[in-house]
C-alpha cells in the first residue's frame, strides 16, 4: 500500500481533509493546526524561509502563517504583507493556501485582488477556496467598517 492510500484519512480524526506536503509529510487541515512549530520571536526567519526556502521550508513557513491571530502565536502583522503578497505567486498549491488563509485572517485588504484573482483562477481547488475564503474575510470587515 502506497503512502497516498495509508492516510487517505487522517489517523488521529479519521477526516479525509488531509494534505500531502511530501514523500513523508502529511497535515490534517481538521486537526493538525494545534500541532505547528511555534515560531520564537520575530518574522525574520519564516519570512525568509517563506522567500527563500526549498519547498519543504516554504510549505512549514506557510502552514506557520494560519496560527495568525492566535495570542501565543501571532506570527504575522500587517508589515509583512509584501512577502506574502509574493508567497502567492508560489509554485507549490500548499505555500499558496496557507498563505491566502494568513492573508484573510490578516484582513490585508492590498491583496484583495490577487486574492480574488486566486480564487477564480488558480489551478488548485484547495488554494480556490483559501483564496475564496480570504476575500469573504477582508471583505466582511469592510462591510463592518462601513457602518
Amino acid at each position: 500500500m502506497n503512502q497516498q492510500q495509508e492516510y487517505g484519512e487522517c489517523p488521529k480524526c479519521g477526516k479525509r481533509n488531509v494534505q500531502q506536503l511530501d514523500a513523508n509529510s502529511w497535515f490534517c487541515l481538521d486537526c493538525d493546526w494545534d500541532t505547528l512549530k511555534t515560531i520564537g520571536t520575530g518574522n525574520d526567519e519564516l519570512l525568509a524561509s517563506l522567500r527563500h526556502g526549498d519547498i519543504h521550508s516554504r510549505r512549514i513557513a506557510a502552514q506557520s502563517l494560519i496560527n495568525i491571530g492566535d495570542v501565543e502565536r501571532h506570527l504575522a502583522t500587517p508589515s509583512d504583507t509584501e512577502t506574502l503578497l509574493e508567497a502567492l505567486d508560489d509554485e507549490d498549491a500548499d505555500v499558496r493556501y496557507f498563505v491566502a488563509v494568513a492573508l484573510g485572517k490578516l484582513e490585508a485588504k492590498l491583496c484583495l485582488n490577487k486574492l480574488k484573482q486566486l480564487a477564480q483562477n488558480d489551478s488548485s481547488a484547495l488554494v480556490r477556496e483559501g483564496a475564496q475564503t480570504a476575500v469573504e474575510q477582508i471583505e466582511s470587515l469592510a462591510n463592518k467598517g462601513d457602518r
